[in-house]
């Protein structure tokens, strides 16, 4: 729904650019013409796209496919992924295998993780659903507790991720992006991880549910 709207957006700013500079060599508003070129043009292609990144989940919540994490994470899904280093350059690629139990409103999930040229690592989820649009976790290498938001397709959510005890930086903040498609059995995750507000590398994966 957004991307169409975003599309006809850009065709539309695309067809004003050109219109306004056909016109600028034909004026003789020759500076008038330049301002408009180099500083309203930009600018409006920069609020367009800070208008974009603003959304919210909540923004979501009419999507027709509803993400259900019971549903989802309990049982076997597996991932494949790319690993960017800051600039969004792959790096490595990366696969998962992750098995879940429920009980009550508990949902444990047990994950391995392969990443290429490095060592497998384990991870031990406990998610907690609290509400409709709430869920809480706890993990093995997550400092603290983990909030997330769950609205229509949408699940996001950020939290201290510890490192190795070796490493000279010891924690990252780490944001997550889940997307569920219209199948209800395939989930593009985006991940981003920073220090002191910059980000140092990100992750795309693609989940599979059996």
């Amino acid at each position: 729904m957004y991307f169409y709207k975003a599309k006809d957006s850009l065709i539309y700013l695309s067809n004003s650019y050109h219109y306004n500079t056909n016109t600028c060599r034909h004026d003789n508003g020759k500076y008038i013409c330049m301002f408009i070129k180099q500083i309203i043009i930009p600018l409006a292609v920069l609020l367009f796209f800070t208008s974009c990144a603003s959304m919210k989940p909540a923004d979501f919540a009419d999507a027709d496919t509803k993400l259900q994490p019971i549903e989802f994470f309990v049982g076997h899904t597996s991932s494949t992924g790319v690993i960017e280093n800051k600039a969004g350059k792959p790096t490595a690629r990366i696969v998962t295998e992750t098995y879940g139990t429920r009980k009550d409103s508990i949902i444990s999930i047990e994950q391995d993780l392969f990443p290429e040229g490095g060592k497998k690592n384990h991870r031990s989820w406990k998610l907690k659903v609290i509400d409709e649009h709430h869920l809480d976790a706890t993990a093995n290498d997550i400092d603290g507790t983990a909030h997330g938001l769950l609205y229509g397709n949408t699940f996001s959510w950020n939290f201290r991720l510890k490192l190795s005890k070796r490493k000279f930086i010891k924690y990252v903040r780490m944001s997550q992006f889940m997307y569920v498609m219209p199948d209800g059995k395939t989930m593009i995750i985006r991940s981003v991880l920073r220090k002191f507000s910059f980000v140092v590398a990100q992750i795309t994966e693609q989940f599979v549910k059996e």
